[in-house]
């Protein structure tokens, strides 16, 4: 049986890129990456592409993905201008790639909705038809999958800018630079550092900075479960790792719900319906490589 074709990988995210190359999704998973600090569209390019060209120079790529923050404009195939990445506004991965790689197939979606393909491929969401995945890290994103699909429409699912109710007592004006107090203003890692002068991993267990964060996320989630029902909810990220959050997150939900919704998943199954990412922090990088992956598929399909 012939060896699968090598696939690079990008997940990019706003602080770091995170490179790796793979014949299969456990090979990215388990390989070591290559990192570099996302600066200018300019210099962080040049040492990724880089990088991938000593790979691809060793052995042919037969294809790209990409999994970039966002928001994405993808009717203008860039980065869009409201992304409060500044000097990333307007940047078109597809022309970057296309200028060391020529016609090198690229699968190319949010980090969000990359990590959910991949949740739904070989994780924590695999056999749903319907699934959400939701980063909460120096950010909050989410990705609505059907039947292994990401959902775009208008644009494509911006779950950390959704309203959530403000918690008696809470006066923090928020942190987002758009919004001021949407979910990511209040609940994300930027908000936690900016509400409590201190990062999530320097506050105790017992801190009620946790109650406060697990309220906004459960709220979150509810409203999500209401409007897009997933089958499974997957929550990642950086603050979703604090030990016992997902835990109040849970509890929370099922208070929140209060039976409405008749479904045991959201009664005492809580801990079945949302749930640690399958691929832990590899999501990312996993579905940067699947959408490679479906990128190679489609150009080697016949056409109609």
């Amino acid at each position: 049986m012939s060896e699968p074709p090598l696939i690079g990988a990008i997940e990019a995210g706003g602080t770091k890129m995170v490179c790796a190359v793979g014949h299969t999704w456990r090979e990215v998973r388990d390989a070591p990456v290559h990192v570099v600090p996302t600066t200018t569209p300019d210099e962080t390019m040049s040492r990724v592409l880089d990088w991938f060209a000593a790979r691809h120079a060793q052995t042919p790529l037969r294809a790209l993905g990409v999994a970039s923050f966002g928001p994405i404009d993808f009717d203008a195939d860039a980065i869009a201008a409201t992304t409060p990445k500044e000097q990333w506004r307007g940047f078109r991965w597809r022309r970057a790639i296309a200028e060391r790689f020529g016609d090198l197939p690229l699968g190319y979606d949010t980090d969000t909705d990359a990590a959910g393909v991949a949740e739904w491929r070989w994780g924590a969401a695999q056999g749903r038809d319907v699934s959400v995945y939701v980063t909460v890290g120096t950010g909050i994103g989410g990705g609505l999958v059907i039947n292994g699909v990401p959902v775009h429409g208008l644009l494509h699912p911006e779950l950390g800018h959704i309203y959530v109710p403000r918690q008696a007592g809470d006066d923090f004006a928020g942190s987002c630079p758009s919004h001021g107090d949407c979910l990511e203003g209040l609940a994300s890692g930027e908000a936690i550092a900016q509400r409590w002068h201190r990062t999530g991993p320097e506050l105790p267990a017992d801190h009620p900075a946790w109650d406060l964060e697990s309220s906004y996320l459960a709220l979150a989630v509810v409203n999500v479960a209401m409007i897009a029902s997933p089958q499974v909810m997957v929550l990642g990220g950086g603050v979703m790792a604090v030990g016992g959050l997902l835990e109040r997150v849970r509890d929370k939900v099922r208070t929140a719900v209060n039976g409405y919704l008749p479904r045991e998943e959201l009664r005492g199954h809580v801990d079945h319906y949302l749930v640690a990412p399958g691929l832990g922090s590899s999501s990312g990088v996993i579905g940067a490589f699947a959408l490679g992956r479906r990128a190679l598929d489609a150009s080697l399909a016949p056409s109609a």
